[in-house]
């Protein structure tokens, strides 16, 4: 239901907000849709390198073109309009569409919530507020931003979790695989899992998650490296249109001075004709740094944790809990934010708040949506960073498992005894992974054999 929904308001936001809201005759599709969806054409004419063309903005592995190859082909096929660099469609077909894919992959974010609070023995009232409070988070990812690729890749991280706390490294590596290729965000948490994966099977699980991005971003590096790196590696972002942190004083300046414009296509009538008209407009001046540079103090970060979780053996709340925190570390060095980044930790934060007592709970998702919207702001770096720091620190905060801040204090019995089969190790085991079980703190024998 949750996830319906954010597919039904999603859509209904697009047809609706422009002429009701804005009284525009303009449909309201994602700010960067587009872009991905131009490289989605581009694989479905069989040259993947094309996803990282400058005019395509595409800085992220290219899963999600790759998913959506299959659309394009039918949009394509129907003679669909679609918006794309310079030039915006006020009412493109291909929105009709696009849209309804972009939102149906953010929103099955919620089953992957939903199958960890059940995994943690979260109760099912509590779940259901789990579900849609994750969706509220989802839903301005996709039908704001088209970046359903975020959510899915964070999909595909928890259910390697869950794979990863009960014992089956492989599909944990291979499902790490597939969210890496959507959104290389979930890599952080590959060192998490590696330190605490038993020993023979850490280089296998690297191999695992590594291999599908490796080919997909070694194909397109061979056809055209240039383009590829400078995505992939460089990965330029403008301050001006995104919102400058403090962190964008260090980061180096890829180009200067350009000035960006563009045309607003439309369809006017001439007595019995229907003519294309064109209205030109200018961005402006702008100034574009480099993400990736300030993104490698998120990998060090990760390669921490990951050193920690394999020198001291994590409980399988404390290591969620770990994956949360350097997740949200990218929200805390971005030179350029954007405010749907805060989606992914704050979603996993929520999962593990469930587990607290209530006052715990609704406390923290209260505040994430707090700090969601006050993301959407514009203010000077620093009056906005500090808040949006501060909040997503909160909620983390308010997630922390019993094992970390000390179980003494639950407000209601139903979170403590949820704490407590959390903090006891993974329900299913069978006698060979024993081993493999107790290296993320389950408890040899705690579970019925598998």
């Amino acid at each position: 239901m949750a996830s319906i929904a954010v597919m039904v308001t999603g859509v209904g936001y697009m047809l609706a907000w422009g002429p009701l809201v804005l009284h525009r005759p303009i449909w309201m599709t994602g700010g960067d849709l587009w872009g991905i969806f131009r490289g989605a054409h581009y694989i479905a004419w069989g040259y993947l390198p094309g996803v990282y063309a400058s005019a395509n903005g595409v800085v992220a592995f290219p899963g999600m073109e790759v998913l959506l190859a299959p659309v394009a082909m039918v949009t394509s096929a129907l003679h669909l309009t679609e918006s794309y660099g310079p030039f915006f469609v006020p009412r493109p077909t291909a929105a009709l569409v696009v849209q309804p894919v972009e939102l149906l992959t953010a929103g099955a974010v919620t089953f992957a919530v939903d199958a960890l609070a059940e995994r943690l023995r979260v109760a099912r009232p509590r779940r259901i507020v789990l579900c849609f409070a994750a969706a509220a988070l989802a839903w301005p990812v996709a039908a704001v931003w088209g970046h359903g690729e975020d959510l899915l890749a964070l999909t595909f991280g928890i259910y390697a979790l869950i794979a990863a706390i009960d014992g089956r490294w492989r599909r944990a590596g291979w499902l790490l695989g597939l969210g890496i290729a959507f959104q290389p965000l979930v890599a952080l948490i590959v060192p998490l899992l590696i330190g605490a994966s038993p020993r023979g099977q850490r280089l296998m699980l690297a191999v695992r998650s590594a291999a599908l991005s490796a080919f997909l971003v070694g194909v397109a590096f061979v056809g055209d490296p240039a383009d590829t790196l400078r995505a992939v590696v460089t990965q330029p972002t403008p301050p001006s249109v995104n919102h400058a942190t403090p962190w964008v004083a260090f980061a180096p300046t890829v180009s200067s001075g350009a000035t960006g414009g563009g045309s607003i296509l439309s369809v006017v009538r001439h007595g019995n004709r229907l003519a294309l008209h064109t209205a030109q407009t200018t961005i402006g001046r702008l100034e574009v740094v480099s993400g990736g540079a300030g993104r490698t103090i998120d990998v060090v970060l990760a390669l921490l944790f990951g050193l920690y979780a394999w020198r001291r053996p994590q409980e399988p709340v404390r290591l969620l809990w770990l994956a949360t925190v350097v997740l949200a570390s990218r929200c805390f060095f971005e030179a350029v934010m954007t405010p749907y980044y805060l989606a992914p930790p704050l979603i996993l934060a929520l999962a593990l708040a469930a587990l607290r007592d209530r006052r715990r709970f609704v406390a923290a998702v209260v505040l994430a949506g707090e700090v969601t919207v006050f993301a959407y702001h514009r203010l000077s770096p620093w009056a906005w960073w500090l808040p949006v720091v501060a909040g997503l620190v909160a909620v983390v905060a308010l997630a922390v498992p019993p094992s970390v801040a000390g179980s003494a204090g639950a407000a209601d019995g139903a979170a403590s005894e949820a704490d407590r089969a959390a903090a006891a190790g993974p329900i299913r085991s069978s006698p060979p992974e024993v081993p493999v079980l107790a290296a993320v703190g389950g408890t040899p024998g705690s579970g019925p054999p598998g």
